[in-house]
């Protein structure tokens, strides 16, 4: 039976938890590993913890090696646990912890030795958290590096050339948001790292560092830099790869001229667009995330269009019919139809006017996620286009339904439904481009 709300769950037990001996973390590991066996018709959880239950865990088959599993356990669910209170961490203690099979927080320790960070080391279920560091020597860094998922080093204020360098050689997702400051040679070794790289406290980036930060191979996030002087802008309109500077402020057209030529996704939804940033960022080739005035002027809208690949845009709460043919012109790369596409995040609404020419665009896919109503007459023209994603919608109605199952194209992606009648579920199945997820 599933506890009351008025029941401390395991989740929130383990929470509280300050001191750990080997076998009660032994006990702990298996308590939050939830078998899973087949009724004939799918998979059924053993478990009845809710908050264990809603860890957003995943499956592996790697469980029925467990010690003692009964054999009609064919996988395990794996789910996250939380050591929120625990501050010590002895060897014996994470020997048994790095045998979880998912999400690893203990972001209340203060410092690990070596030798237990080589054995946290060999978790492989998930993320390992341990944003409780204030300091990492390089031996330590070295062995976390080896880690075989996403590290969360978030404590961290400054890092040494030596801790960069045992970082450099991790492979996964590295989290380093409370970094203040960091050093050229640092930054050289970080260059390194094959993962994706958050950076997202570091406001001031001088140019050396933004050189080496430039050359990283994963996706880079830089979330607190507001400015970017001559040399940082040089430096990463030259890189290749994702680049995420949603706080950038403010952008001059000379410098957004220079930025334009980064090739890969560019995010920077905070940075003013006017004529002449408009123009500049037209040249850009790759993803580009940007916001716009809802009144944006037609002919500066034009400009952004000439962006080859795809383009997301937020701000246009509605459209006009003068805009949206603007936008349904957009062309691919080198002006081929078909190879990019449109996100509109910020529509909410669409007349038939404006569905009819929306319809009409060809240079990919076309994505409506946050619209959140389609009447008959705007379903009706929108499922024309045939890569058309509205997973904004949540409801729609059986006759609305009944339009969109007759999408004829390669995809119209509808994943957030949750309000609609056994009915329109059946018609929706019918239509082999509608796409349901779950």
């Amino acid at each position: 039976m599933a506890p009351s709300d008025s029941q401390p769950t395991r989740h929130d037990v383990c929470g509280r938890i300050r001191h750990l001996d080997a076998s009660r973390a032994r006990w702990l590991v298996e308590a939050f590993t939830r078998p899973l066996v087949h009724d004939g018709r799918g998979l059924v959880g053993g478990g009845a913890d809710r908050v264990v239950a809603e860890t957003h865990g995943r499956v592996t088959l790697a469980g029925v090696a467990r010690p003692g599993a009964c054999p009609d356990v064919i996988a395990c669910a794996q789910t996250n646990l939380h050591l929120h209170a625990l501050r010590r961490l002895p060897l014996s203690v994470a020997r048994e912890l790095a045998a979880h099979r998912g999400h690893l927080y203990l972001d209340a320790v203060p410092a690990i030795t070596e030798a237990v960070a080589a054995v946290l080391a060999r978790h492989d279920g998930g993320c390992l958290s341990l944003d409780g560091l204030q300091t990492l020597v390089p031996a330590v860094a070295a062995a976390l590096g080896t880690h075989a998922g996403p590290l969360c080093l978030n404590g961290l204020s400054t890092l040494s050339d030596g801790a960069a360098r045992g970082l450099a050689h991790h492979a996964h997702d590295l989290e380093l948001n409370g970094l203040e400051s960091l050093g050229a040679r640092a930054a050289a070794a970080l260059a390194a790292h094959r993962g994706d790289l958050h950076l997202n406290r570091l406001a001031a980036v001088r140019g050396p560092v933004a050189r080496h930060l430039a050359r990283h191979p994963g996706k880079l996030h830089l979330h607190a830099v507001s400015t970017l002087s001559e040399e940082c802008a040089a430096a990463f309109g030259s890189r290749t790869g994702h680049l995420c500077l949603p706080g950038l402020k403010r952008l001059s057209p000379r410098r957004a001229a220079v930025v334009a030529g980064h090739r890969g996704e560019l995010q920077i939804p905070r940075v003013p667009i006017d004529d002449a940033v408009a123009e500049a960022l037209g040249g850009h080739e790759g993803s580009l995330l940007i916001r716009v005035p809802a009144d944006i002027p037609p002919a500066r809208l034009a400009a952004l269009l000439r962006h080859r690949g795809p383009l997301q845009i937020g701000g246009l709460a509605t459209l006009d019919v003068l805009r949206a043919r603007v936008l349904a012109a957009q062309t691919g790369p080198r002006g081929v139809r078909g190879l990019s596409c449109l996100f509109l995040e910020g529509v909410t609404s669409l007349s038939p006017d404006v569905a009819v020419i929306l319809a009409t665009h060809a240079a990919g896919s076309l994505a409506l996620t946050c619209l959140t109503e389609l009447s008959v007459d705007v379903a009706r023209e929108l499922v024309k286009h045939p890569l058309l994603a509205l997973d904004g919608l949540r409801r729609v109605s059986d006759e609305v339904a009944a339009v969109l199952a007759t999408h004829a194209g390669v995809v119209l992606s509808l994943r957030s439904l949750t309000h609609v009648s056994p009915r329109a579920i059946a018609v929706l199945k019918g239509c082999p481009s509608v796409d349901l997820g779950r």
